[in-house]
């Protein structure tokens, strides 16, 4: 596996600090512009963590829609990676406020009485505005700053690296098997390439997802992105085709079909697939050949 000239970078607060304040002037300047009062306290809940069915285990936060993920506007104006958090701002002041998630119920054994969110519902007596905040913080998101489009390019060009690795691990496998054939002709060259399928265990018969896994792999390993911006698909050969042509299966790769079909020589590969860094995402896409063209 290839190594990266990238590095992940740090990442500012100040970042989502300017992102509330852009959301505050605009909501400040709908309001005037409404002849309405530029006041208003703006209430935000972050994703909550989900448990397997009848288990313990919790869903590794964010990782996938299903696990649900960090809700995106929350994270576009707090940058909060955990769960079960609410955050909120006064539209007046500008002044921010972040509440951590309330220990759970079991806690009381060593804390004493924790109350539920019930004893709370009560409190909540105020007038609320639930149409005026979507469009305006919508909005805000579509221009980004350039700490935005920093970590955007950051996103796209580790994916990038990630799906050319992939493509040199498909025409390697390839180059491979066709030496296999004639390794009395090509002994030599063969012998230079034999440490490459040491080091990478290739055997022939791969699947779509050992090819997912090598993109996974290569943008958490040297990219430091722990997720993806969505459902990674390896569609090859018909698998390619009916993605193609039937929306039924847009999202190939998802539980019912998780790229799982064996490769073959001459298959073309459809691959789309991309990273995530700090709540910014890549969308890359990308077709090629499975053979090599010059032997």
């Amino acid at each position: 596996m290839a190594a990266s000239a990238l590095s992940p970078p740090e990442v500012p607060m100040e970042l989502h600090a300017h992102n509330r304040d852009k959301l505050v002037r605009a909501l400040r300047d709908n309001l005037a512009a409404s002849s309405r009062p530029t006041r208003g306290f703006v209430l935000l809940q972050g994703g909550e963590e989900q448990t397997r069915y009848c288990t313990d285990h919790a869903e590794l936060f964010r990782f996938l829609p299903s696990f649900a993920p960090q809700e995106s506007y929350f994270a576009y104006l707090f940058g909060v990676r955990e769960p079960g958090f609410f955050g909120a701002f006064d539209v007046a002041s500008g002044k921010s406020f972040l509440f951590v998630p309330r220990l759970p119920a079991d806690y009381a054994v060593w804390l004493g009485e924790i109350k539920p969110p019930s004893f709370f519902k009560e409190m909540n007596k105020f007038d609320t505005d639930l149409s005026t905040l979507h469009p305006i913080l919508t909005e805000c998101r579509v221009i980004k700053s350039k700490m935005e489009l920093d970590l955007i390019q950051y996103a796209n060009d580790v994916s990038s690296e990630a799906h050319i690795e992939v493509m040199h691990f498909l025409i390697l496998v390839v180059f491979i098997t066709q030496f296999s054939h004639h390794k009395r002709q090509y002994t030599s060259m063969y012998n230079c390439i034999l440490p490459f399928v040491v080091m990478r265990r290739i055997r022939s018969g791969m699947k779509e997802y050992q090819l997912e896994s090598i993109f996974l792999h290569h943008v958490y390993m040297y990219g430091g992105c722990r997720h993806c911006s969505y459902t990674c698909i390896c569609a090859t050969g018909e698998n390619r085709c009916v993605l193609l042509l039937s929306i039924a299966v847009l999202h190939y790769g998802h539980a019912a079909a998780p790229n799982d079909r064996i490769l073959e020589e001459g298959d073309m590969a459809l691959f789309d697939m991309g990273a995530e860094y700090h709540f910014y995402g890549s969308d890359i896409t990308c077709s090629f050949p499975v053979r090599i063209l010059l032997l």
